[in-house]
C-alpha cells in the first residue's frame, strides 16, 4: 500500500447535509489520504467483522452475568435504575466483535450524541508496526471496522481515523505496516490521518496551555496537540489493553499520548522508573481532549512486557472482553482490574518493572487512576460507577477487584 499525498486523490464525501459549508471544510493535511472510490465497503466490512451485525443480543436490556454463569437483569446498585449521578461501563464477552462492540457501546450510553453531518475522529492505537496487526499491541482491523460501522449508522459527514505513532517512527509507515490504513478505508472511513512529526509539519499541531502544564512543559508554554483532534466534533478513543513498563498500564488515558507532538512526549519519557510522575503527566495532557466515548479492546491483553509487546518479557492473555464508557477514569480502573485479574492467573516468566506495582496496588490507588481523578477526567471513586456485564464468566471477580480501593 502506498500512501498518497493530498493532491493525488480526491476526497469522496458521503451524501449528507454538511455541518459546514464546503469552503469551511478542513483540507487534507500532509500524511493523510482519502477513501478510494473502488472500495466495496459493505463486502469488506462484512469480511473484516466476521459477519454478524448483531447476533442474538438484545441491546435494549442490561444483563449481568455472575461468576457462576447465571444471567440476571442489571438494575444498578440501588435495586432499581442506576443512580443518575453514576457513570456506566459496559463489559461484554461475545465471539463476534461487532456484536461485542455494539453491546458495550449501548451499555455505556450509545452514540446518540453524534449528529448527521458531523466530523468524527477515531483515535486508535497505532504505536508501531513490528508485530503487524498484533492484537493486544495495536488496534486490530476487525475492532476498527466494527466501530466505524457503528459511527456510519449515525450518518456523519466525515469520518477520520488518525494517530501519531511512537516518536521514533513515521506514522504513515506504521499505518502501512499494520494494514490499519487500508482497513480503515475499506470499512468506510473517509480519511486516514497519519499524523506527521511536528518537525515535518508544524502546522498540524497547536500549543495548548492545559491546567498545570508548567509541571513538565513550562519551557514550551504548553502541550503540542494534534489540531485534527481538536477540530473534530467527536473523538472516539480506541485503546488496547496492555501494561506499560513505565506507567503501569496503557488504556484510555495513555492512548492520548498519540495525540501530542514528539517534543511534548520527550520530556515525559525522561521519567523512566517513576510511574507516579509519568501518570501525572498523562493526566495533565488528557485535559486537552474530550472523547465522546472510549472503547477498550480487551479481547487480548498484553499483561507484561508492554507497551512494545515484542521483547522477551512479553506475556499475553485472552480475557475476551470489549469495554466501553464515556468516563476515562472509570474505564481505566476496570481495564486495570482486568489486567490485574489476568496477572493473578498467569505465570510471568520475566516480570517487568511495574509487575510489583500492578500486582500489589489496589485498583483505585494505581497512579493513573489517582491522577486522572484529581484532574477531573472522570469519577473519583468506585461508588460512582455501575458495571454492566454481558456474558462475562468472571464478572464477580472483576467487580470485586474493581471496587478494591
Amino acid at each position: 500500500m502506498r500512501f498518497l499525498g493530498p493532491f493525488q486523490l480526491v476526497r469522496k464525501w458521503r451524501k449528507v447535509e454538511p455541518a459546514m459549508s464546503s469552503k469551511d471544510r478542513p483540507t487534507l493535511a500532509a500524511g493523510s489520504f482519502s477513501r478510494r472510490a473502488f472500495v466495496a465497503g459493505a463486502a469488506a466490512l462484512g469480511a473484516a467483522c466476521g459477519g454478524s451485525a448483531g447476533g442474538d443480543v438484545d441491546i435494549g436490556e442490561d444483563v449481568q452475568v455472575s461468576g457462576d454463569g447465571t444471567a440476571t437483569k442489571d438494575v444498578g446498585q440501588d435495586g432499581g435504575s442506576p443512580p443518575s449521578d453514576t457513570v456506566s461501563v459496559g463489559v461484554v464477552h461475545h465471539e463476534d466483535v461487532l456484536t461485542a462492540v455494539r453491546r458495550a457501546v449501548s451499555l455505556a450510553g450509545g452514540l446518540d450524541a453524534i449528529l448527521p453531518g458531523q466530523t468524527v475522529f477515531l483515535k486508535p492505537n497505532v504505536v508501531h508496526g513490528f508485530g503487524g496487526n498484533a492484537s493486544g499491541i495495536v488496534t486490530t482491523h476487525d475492532m476498527l471496522a466494527a466501530v466505524i460501522q457503528l459511527v456510519l449508522e449515525r450518518d456523519p459527514g466525515h469520518v477520520v481515523v488518525g494517530d501519531r505513532s511512537a516518536r521514533f517512527f513515521e506514522s504513515d509507515s506504521v499505518f502501512e505496516m499494520t494494514g490499519l490504513g487500508e482497513a480503515a478505508l475499506a470499512a468506510g472511513a473517509d480519511e486516514v490521518f497519519a499524523a506527521p512529526k511536528p518537525s515535518t509539519d508544524p502546522d498540524a499541531w497547536t500549543l495548548v496551555a492545559v491546567p498545570a502544564f508548567e509541571e513538565t512543559w513550562a519551557a514550551d508554554g504548553g502541550v503540542w496537540v494534534m489540531k485534527r483532534l481538536l477540530e473534530a466534533d467527536h473523538i472516539i478513543n480506541l485503546p488496547t489493553c496492555k501494561n506499560h513498563r513505565w506507567a503501569g498500564f496503557s488504556l484510555s488515558m495513555k492512548n492520548f499520548i498519540g495525540g501530542v507532538g514528539d517534543g511534548s512526549r520527550d520530556v515525559m519519557h525522561y521519567t523512566e522508573g517513576d510511574a507516579d510522575r509519568l501518570s501525572r503527566d498523562i493526566a495533565i495532557l488528557n485535559q486537552a481532549f474530550a472523547p465522546t466515548i472510549n472503547i477498550l479492546d480487551a479481547r487480548t491483553a498484553l499483561i507484561n512486557g508492554g507497551p512494545e509487546g515484542i521483547t522477551d518479557d512479553a506475556n499475553f492473555s485472552t480475557p475476551g472482553l470489549v469495554l466501553a464508557s464515556v468516563d476515562r477514569v472509570a474505564l481505566d480502573a476496570v481495564g486495570a482490574a482486568v489486567l490485574q485479574e489476568e496477572l493473578a492467573k498467569a505465570n510471568i516468566h520475566k516480570p517487568d518493572a511495574v509487575y510489583e506495582l500492578m500486582t500489589e496496588t489496589p485498583t483505585w490507588s494505581l497512579p493513573q487512576v489517582v491522577h486522572g481523578a484529581e484532574r477531573d477526567l472522570g469519577v473519583k471513586t468506585a461508588n460512582e460507577v455501575v458495571l454492566h456485564f454481558d456474558s462475562v464468566a468472571n464478572a464477580d471477580a472483576l467487580e470485586t477487584r474493581f471496587r478494591n480501593e
